[in-house]
């Protein structure tokens, strides 16, 4: 059946990113994008990262998400550094093709391979910051970079790259990440359903007639967050009970985590698991139980919560 093999497709990309959220790094790295989101599925510790431009090693998963922006704003990029190095973070663009990104600086050797690297100050183009976060000593938590691009570039698919210099380090010394972005100029908005896109790690508003896309954080859980399996597909066919609790379930432990922020990561990988058992048991269901149209909704729903769970938890 046409339904079996897409909701099987959905189950394959549901455990890509269960292992790759859920699962220990056999080769631990050393910090992760979360915002503007990277490129590709990023594992625990950030990896893949290694090789330039963009951590081009292993086969994570291109995430197929292109942040929007507009030309002259000032954007935040939020990173959390896994493993502690001395350091600092570079940003810079490519317009038209990764090519165009600047090459790693070079190393001028110390107690280590990466002793110091020179600092672009003023940055220039393509170059929107260098020397950021600049520090001796282990970050206590997230931390931001705001960059601002520039006036006179708009692209549909641009690049935006973070680069990491650590000194007291083995060779090599950088790592590095990057983000999709496009950059258009706003056409102004009256509502938040104006400023919808195709990111679900980011709420949708409208400011003042500008929109934005900030990330989405614990705070922004609430009643219904996950959604529902209540689709039109299903209206006149009950939804397997075993489906319906496994959904329930992860919903309830995503609500615990907002009131339980230090038990955040434990309670979403407990949730983001109950999902995936009720995607394995949408694949089980076949014509005699359910139909395939409502199989490939009850999929799809399943797929966006499961999609909100991962958002959430790289932050935490």
């Amino acid at each position: 059946m046409a339904y079996v093999s897409g909701v099987t497709r959905r189950l394959r990309v549901l455990l890509a990113l269960a292992l790759a959220s859920l699962g220990p790094s056999a080769a631990p790295a050393h910090f992760t994008l979360t915002s503007p989101p990277s490129w590709r599925i990023l594992g625990p510790y950030g990896d893949p990262q290694k090789l330039g431009p963009c951590g081009d090693e292993g086969s994570a998963p291109a995430s197929g998400v292109v942040t929007p922006f507009a030309p002259g704003e000032t954007i935040t990029i939020t990173l959390d550094e896994t493993i502690f190095h001395p350091g600092h973070y570079r940003v810079a663009l490519a317009v038209a093709d990764r090519s165009e990104l600047p090459p790693e600086p070079p190393v001028t050797p110390g107690d280590t391979a990466c002793g110091s690297a020179p600092i672009i100050d003023p940055p220039v183009f393509p170059v929107l910051a260098d020397g950021a976060l600049l520090h001796t000593e282990p970050f206590t938590g997230s931390q931001t970079i705001q960059v601002t691009l520039p006036s006179d570039v708009t692209c549909a698919h641009c690049t935006l790259q973070v680069l990491e210099f650590m000194s007291d380090h083995a060779a090599p010394c950088f790592y590095h990440h990057c983000a999709d972005i496009s950059i258009a100029a706003s056409s102004g908005c009256a509502s938040d359903g104006d400023c919808a896109d195709q990111e679900p790690c980011t709420l949708d508003r409208c400011d003042d007639g500008t929109c934005a896309h900030p990330p989405m954080t614990l705070a922004d859980i609430g009643a219904g967050f996950l959604g529902s399996l209540a689709t039109t597909a299903c209206s006149s066919e009950p939804v397997p009970p075993a489906i319906g609790r496994l959904f329930d379930k992860a919903d309830r432990l995503v609500m615990r985590a907002r009131g339980r922020p230090e038990r955040a990561t434990r309670l979403l990988t407990r949730a983001s698991k109950r999902l995936y058992r009720a995607a394995h048991k949408v694949t089980k269901a076949d014509d005699t139980r359910i139909s395939g149209e409502c199989a490939t909704a009850l999929g799809d729903a399943v797929d966006r919560a499961q999609a909100l769970v991962t958002c959430l938890r790289p932050a935490h």
